[in-house]
């Protein structure tokens, strides 16, 4: 076991964060009632700032925008797991673990990544919201 851990923490030290950002609001009941009134497209992050899988998405979703501009036109909305995790909205929109990207417009679904931390998968569904 502590094995496998030395080689878990050894392997998230090696891969390097992009440190870059990208501008998204922070999940709020409020936010969201706003958003989903509106004709915006919205990309909704469920991360947990301890995963590593979630930080590579999010250095992956910045690497994208300051490659492909037209991806600044969607909306990003970062939603803490360990705060909203268990709610009746992540319920309601059936999403049942961290790491998952949800693309929504008009209060619809229009594609969902979970757990895969691949920069071409991360660029489809960024192409499918900037399609919806």
């Amino acid at each position: 076991m502590r094995r496998r851990t030395f080689l878990l923490s050894a392997t998230a030290c090696a891969v390097p964060s992009l440190g870059a950002a990208y501008p998204a609001q922070t999940f709020t009941p409020a936010i969201w009632r706003d958003l989903r009134g509106t004709d915006q497209t919205v990309v909704m992050n469920f991360r947990a700032s301890w995963s590593l899988t979630c930080q590579i998405k999010s250095d992956l979703i910045a690497e994208a925008l300051a490659e492909n501009p037209a991806y600044t036109n969607l909306t990003f909305v970062d939603v803490d797991w360990d705060t909203f995790g268990p709610s009746q909205m992540t319920q309601r929109l059936k999403v049942k673990r961290r790491s998952t990207l949800l693309v929504m417009k008009n209060g619809d679904e229009v594609a969902r990544l979970v757990n895969e931390p691949y920069a071409r998968k991360v660029r489809a569904l960024l192409d499918a919201a900037l399609a919806a």
